[in-house]
């Protein structure tokens, strides 16, 4: 080869491998808060009249379980979207649930419910749905009743022939001895409103959910209760935790019965910059977190945008009674819009303002799959019609 083709040659590479890296590097992302797509990969329509929706899915078995939204049947459906068994587990049976709105596989024989009652007692069942024991729930106190139809707060496994629990319980603390109005802010160091529990020993580890590095409790500044959502992925072994209140997210690793490692990542949203408010402030003026999802390597917070003051002061002021105005209620509807921050790793990569379909996300996969419960529609409105979504990477 002569000189001057070598040179050619070596010239033409160099352009080439710019050109390479060049495109790679347009690729990555570049800002935290760059609008992602997510894209519609799959879906099923369950043929039953009653509202339903998703409480867990077995990778194994390619099954759903689902629930009445507002009642107590649940039902078994597969992959395809076909009736596979249908319960009433609601009532005061021997091997019933008095009121149920929560509930799990546990592996491929058996489910575990909680009640909703003033200890949050589990329901172990096996796959014939015969009770096989009542356990004592992890609640001391009543303290609020948060009933979210598209969330779950416990996370269930079995470890080495060993059943454990990991979760959240707004109940687990006596109010009387965390009175917010003596301790303020101490509060956050001193409430306790998680738990490990290892059902083969019969014993519950209460866990502090709220961060140590969340500023409201570095600084014990009282924003109020604020309590965490907390999600589990029992094949990584990772932990997240959101506080509705701020702007951070918190992961961990569960080592024994502990939560470990504690990492924050910033999240930011054009519709999120706002200062935590005054505690005496109407929650609806500001954008707080209402749940956060584990799917794969990913996380997604959710939000509310904040309805603008002098909208909400309009309203307040023709009495008590103005959230039954339907003129409210569609102020309401046209201010308070979900919105997604995406965290991959400890970093936020991106938002997403709307989901490709209209919908409530019901529920995040191991695999990358979020479940989006559909909205009620003129043409699906006497069905259930769940999607698949997942994230576009290039």
């Amino acid at each position: 080869m002569n000189k001057s083709l070598f040179l050619i040659l070596t010239t033409l590479f160099a352009i080439t491998l710019f050109s390479c890296s060049e495109k790679e590097a347009t690729s990555t992302p570049t800002s935290p808060t760059q609008e992602l797509q997510f894209e519609v990969v799959d879906s099923i329509m369950v043929d039953v009249l009653e509202d339903l929706v998703i409480l867990d899915y077995q990778d194994d078995l390619d099954q759903y379980l689902m629930k009445e939204r507002r009642g107590g049947k649940v039902f078994i459906v597969n992959g395809k979207g076909e009736m596979i068994e249908e319960v009433a587990l609601a009532g005061e049976g021997p091997n019933q649930v008095s009121m149920i709105w929560e509930g799990r596989f546990l592996g491929k024989d058996r489910f575990i419910f909680k009640e909703l009652s003033a200890t949050m007692d589990f329901h172990l069942f096996d796959r014939d749905f015969l009770k096989i024991e009542k356990i004592k729930g992890p609640a001391v106190g009543l303290n609020a009743i948060f009933v979210s139809f598209y969330r779950q707060t416990f996370s269930i496994w079995n470890e080495d022939g060993k059943d454990f629990i990991l979760g959240e319980e707004v109940n687990s603390y006596n109010p009387a001895d965390a009175d917010p109005d003596k301790i303020g802010g101490e509060f956050y160091n001193q409430v306790k409103t998680g738990y490990f529990y290892d059902l083969d020993r019969d014993s519950i580890t209460y866990l502090n959910l709220y961060p140590e590095a969340w500023v409201p409790r570095t600084t014990k500044r009282w924003i109020g209760q604020s309590f965490p959502f907390l999600t589990f992925d029992t094949k990584r072994n990772k932990a997240a935790i959101l506080p509705p209140m701020g702007d951070q997210l918190f992961l961990y690793d569960l080592e024994g019965n502990s939560l470990i490692n504690e990492k924050s990542v910033k999240l930011s949203h054009p519709d999120r910059d706002q200062e935590i408010p005054d505690v005496s402030r109407e929650y609806l003026l500001y954008p707080s977190f209402s749940d956060v999802k584990s799917f794969g390597e990913y996380h997604l917070a959710i939000f509310y945008t904040a309805i603008p003051e002098d909208v909400y002061n309009e309203y307040r002021s023709k009495g008590e009674n103005y959230q039954q105005d339907p003129e409210y209620r569609k102020a309401h509807a046209k201010h308070r819009n979900p919105r997604y921050i995406v965290v991959k790793g400890d970093l936020q990569i991106g938002i997403l303002n709307e989901l490709p379909v209209e919908g409530n996300v019901n529920l995040g996969l191991p695999d990358g799959t979020l479940i989006v419960k559909a909205a009620d529609g003129e043409v699906e409105r006497d069905y259930n019609l769940f999607y698949e979504i997942r994230l576009v990477e290039e």
